[in-house]
Formats: structure tokens, sequence, C-alpha cells
């Protein structure tokens, strides 16, 4: 099997585009839900709004597992201090 196939960030991200892109098809081409009362009152709300929080639960589940390793990260926490103190060199001689 050729090495891209066993690439975890590769399928992550595939994965997440795919996930992203139905939401743009349901968005577009996905109707509404419409909920009537006796009263005459109508409610109207998208029906991809109830696909996003799945969606967006499983694109941090799965950007999670598969870019874990890709920058290099081991679960070692980062430095997120401000930048660091220069030390000072030494001025060169003439």
């Amino acid at each position: 099997m050729p090495a891209w196939f066993y690439a975890k960030p590769l399928w992550a991200g595939l994965s997440i585009m795919t996930m992203w892109l139905a939401v743009l098809f349901v968005g577009v081409l996905g109707g509404n839900i419409v909920s009537s009362t006796p009263g005459g009152t109508s409610t109207s709300v998208p029906v991809v709004l109830t696909l996003v929080p799945f969606v967006l639960a499983g694109t941090i589940g799965v950007a999670r597992r598969g870019f874990k390793d890709a920058a290099g990260d081991h679960g070692e926490p980062r430095d997120t201090s401000p930048m660091r103190p220069m030390t000072p060199r030494a001025t060169p001689r003439r």
C-alpha cells in the first residue's frame, strides 16, 4: 500500500471537509422545519440547524484524533508565555 494511505492527517482533513460539504448541501438544498399552530402562527427553522451541532462535535473529535501527532505535539504542554527575554550578546571587537 502507498504511504499516503496511512496518513492520518490526510484522512482527518478529508473527513472534516466531507462533513462540512454535507452541511453546505443541506443548507442550500434542504428545506425548512415548519411548525404551525391552530391559531394561525407558524415558525420556520432551516433544517441545517439540526445538523450543525453534530457536525461541529464530529469535527472536534476527528481533528483531535487525526491531527494529534501531525504537528509534533506529543502531549507536552506548550509554552504559551510571551516572548522570552533576549540574552545579551557580546559586542563584537574591532
